[in-house]
């Protein structure tokens, strides 16, 4: 049995729609990935961004300290003044963001700590700038403030090298995803067309 004409374009024609309603499937499906992976790409840098936040605040506070016990002026409080309470809600604001992550839940449960030990350390020389210039430097020279702020920093390098793993595998899967859409699209245009 022979078809006719009208019927050859007819199947032709149901061909070419169901390959658009598949590529129409899997461009959907595909964009959404590429949508998801790029979101996690995002949520890296913001998590990122609000350790570096958190040391920006800290680096503040100990500026305004160090300029309060050199010079004796209270205006140079102004930042550490405010570091405090900044630092506490990028804290917060990072741990929630890798609530999912319970080796960064860990790092931030040690930088709380230490950030708490360096505004202890601040308030001690500030207080003790209030009474003698002398005590104040001798409490600097010390070191115990530096060794936390050494410590506030190895946490700090270690929770972004682990956000920075992350950062690279998440670029990747994104990286993948587009190049993946690109090549089947690709392929089943050339179907589509012939």
């Amino acid at each position: 049995m022979k078809m006719t004409l009208g019927r050859k374009i007819l199947i032709g024609f149901i061909a070419c729609a169901l390959i658009l309603v598949g590529v129409a499937i899997f461009s959907f499906k595909n964009s959404e990935k590429f949508i998801a992976s790029n979101a996690m790409v995002e949520h890296t840098n913001q998590v990122l961004s609000e350790f570096n936040q958190i040391l920006v605040f800290n680096i503040d506070a100990e500026t305004g300290e160090r300029g309060y016990v050199i010079t004796g002026d209270t205006n140079f409080l102004e930042p550490y003044s405010n570091a405090y309470t900044k630092v506490v809600e990028h804290l917060g604001k990072v741990k929630e963001l890798t609530k999912d992550n319970p080796d960064q839940q860990k790092n931030i449960e040690d930088l709380e700590k230490q950030i708490k030990l360096r505004f202890n350390n601040l308030s001690k020389t500030i207080d003790l700038r209030k009474k003698d210039f002398e005590k104040s430097r001798e409490f600097i020279a010390s070191g115990e403030g530096k060794l936390i702020e050494d410590e506030i920093r190895k946490i700090i390098e270690k929770a972004e090298g682990v956000e920075n793993i992350l950062l690279s595998e998440r670029k990747l899967e994104s990286n993948n995803d587009a190049s993946n859409f690109n090549l089947v699209f690709g392929i089943l245009l050339l179907i589509i067309i012939a």
